[in-house]
Formats: C-alpha cells, structure tokens, sequence
C-alpha cells in the first residue's frame, strides 16, 4: 500500500515539473524569436528572395513566389498597400504582415 501511493505521489510529481519546463522551453522559444525579430530590420518586398518573404508569418512559399512575380512584371512596389494587387494577399494578410515588411 505504502508503494503504490509513494509511486503514484513521484508520478504525480514527475508530470508536474515535466509539464512545467515544457512550458518554459515554450516561452523561451517565443522570446527568441521575437527577440529576432526586433534586432533584424523589416524584410523588403523590393528587395528580398523568396525565403525571406516566405519566413514572414502569414506568407508561404506560393505567396512569395506570387510577390517576387509581380514585381518582376510590374515593377518595385510604390508602398506597401500595393501587396493586396498580389493573388492570395487581401487586407486581412496585408494588416497582418504590414508590421514586418518594408519598401
């Protein structure tokens, strides 16, 4: 009787901390990456390869491609509000990558 509670209480308590440093590699993780984030500087839509664009949440590889086409067929982008006359970019995608991008 003595066993089986003393196993259940170290379980209980093993699922505890291993529930809890998952948590923190978590946070830990989310900080750095916004730490990178901050340090680097907006991502030009003029300028930037495919991967860059891609790396920018919100935009995939077939958005990215669909940016990098439309420049090459219209042109450097006059402001960033143009982005919404690329296919698959409407105003919702557009307000959530404005923050990240730059002319």
């Amino acid at each position: 009787m003595f066993k089986t509670l003393t196993y259940r209480l170290l379980l209980v308590a093993s699922l505890f901390l291993l529930s809890t440093s998952t948590q923190v590699l978590a946070t830990d993780k989310t900080e750095e990456i916004t730490s990178s984030m901050e340090i680097s500087d907006k991502i030009s839509i003029n300028q930037a390869t495919n991967q860059e664009l891609a790396a920018i949440n919100g935009i995939g590889t077939k958005k990215a491609q669909a940016i990098i086409e439309y420049r090459e067929a219209n042109g450097d982008f006059v402001n960033v509000e143009e982005l919404v006359k690329v296919k698959g970019i409407g105003k919702s995608t557009l307000q959530k990558i404005t923050p990240f991008v730059s002319l």
